[in-house]
């Protein structure tokens, strides 16, 4: 059903005539699941829409934002992607690294890091989920550790190199290794719009993370 769920919210009539409106959700953390309740309303005063209600289950969930209004418009096209930049933490192994010595212009070092994370994760990843804390730490500690997955090695490595600081990977996690993160059935849910922007760069489109997502229709 999650299939005639996606294909119907991607049609241009639907864009066109109705309203996808979250009605409530609710999570259960003692079995990391995630029930969002939804209406399909008519907005089209030409066309008559049949009025719907859909339950979406989603199970083993690690992450879900972006569910702050009712009405989700513009972002009412269903995807479910295997691939995506918030999806890199769960599939790739991760590395862990050691960052050495204090950037002379800190604020050209993190803006560094934060375009080249826009330009390879489409701004999903933020710099500060990387570096906490920046300038304080900076000031205090001239060692740094962090943990990235490893396709972001090279982007870390460079900038790092450019404002001459030691770069150096200390470990990589792999597996079970990566505790929490270790997730390779993990998919990604998007609400999103394609027209406004592709779902790989982040205009704060609601998302659920989750390695299965059910939905019926309830009424």
């Amino acid at each position: 059903m999650i299939e005639n769920l996606i294909r119907k919210t991607n049609t241009p009539e639907f864009y066109q005539d109705s309203d996808l409106k979250l009605e409530s959700y609710n999570y259960k953390t003692s079995a990391n699941t995630l029930e969002l309740f939804f209406s399909i309303n008519q907005i089209s005063y030409d066309i008559p829409i049949e009025y719907e209600e859909w339950k979406i289950t989603c199970l083993k969930t690690e992450q879900f934002e972006g569910f702050f209004w009712d009405l989700l418009l513009p972002y009412v096209k269903i995807k479910i992607l295997d691939s995506h930049p918030l999806l890199l933490k769960y599939h790739e192994s991760q590395l862990e690294c050691l960052v050495k010595g204090k950037p002379k212009n800190l604020n050209l070092f993190v803006g560094d890091i934060s375009n080249g994370l826009e330009k390879k994760t489409g701004n999903w990843i933020k710099v500060n989920e990387v570096f906490w804390n920046n300038e304080e730490n900076f000031k205090l500690y001239p060692k740094r550790h962090i943990r990235i997955p490893k396709s972001l090695k090279s982007l870390f490595a460079e900038v790092c190199k450019e404002h001459d600081l030691e770069f150096d990977v200390t470990n990589e996690l792999i597996g079970e290794d990566k505790g929490y993160c270790d997730k390779p059935k993990a998919k990604i849910l998007i609400f999103g719009n394609e027209d406004v922007s592709d779902n790989d760069f982040s205009l704060n489109q609601p998302f659920i993370i989750a390695e299965e997502f059910i939905a019926e229709r309830v009424k």
